[in-house]
């Protein structure tokens, strides 16, 4: 059974989530690869990046190898819209069950993060903050293709 704080932790992240989805909706199929302003991350990057987090997020949560987690992404090719939505979706999941089976008695555990260490506690919002960072980014880069509306669904 979730924690009280898994349970929020999983409400914000279900909104994160849903809004990256919502992005790679709008994003157009001919510049999932394209690079703004000639280097910046392109929108395929940025999403596999959150799916990458996802998957970090959780194995850390449990005490795994986060590093690990992330890596097992990487090389893979996502070609499709549907490619990179399933891989999102996938290891969303993977997130999700992390929160839920996080325990009271895990909260103050330590864990080992890239910027130092940290509490399960002070992780379990990691993964829908980090999405909404880069759903922001998203919407950013439809607006430089021109597409100014606000997608909210």
């Amino acid at each position: 059974m979730a924690t009280a704080a898994g349970a929020k932790a999983k409400q914000a992240s279900d909104m994160a989530h849903g809004t990256v989805l919502t992005a790679l909706k709008y994003l157009p199929d001919d510049k999932l690869d394209w690079v703004p302003m000639g280097k910046a991350k392109t929108p395929r990057a940025i999403l596999l990046e959150c799916a990458g987090a996802y998957a970090w997020t959780a194995a850390v949560i449990k005490s795994d190898a986060g590093e690990s987690a992330w890596l097992a992404l990487e090389g893979k090719d996502y070609p499709t819209r549907e490619s990179l939505e399933k891989v999102l979706n996938e290891q969303y999941a993977v997130l999700v069950a992390a929160l839920e089976a996080t325990t009271e008695a895990q909260l103050c555990e330590k864990r080992q993060a890239f910027w130092g260490e940290t509490t399960v506690a002070d992780l379990l919002e990691m993964g829908g903050w980090h999405s909404t960072w880069h759903a922001g980014q998203l919407n950013y880069i439809q607006a430089l293709l021109g597409d100014e509306e606000g997608h909210w669904e």
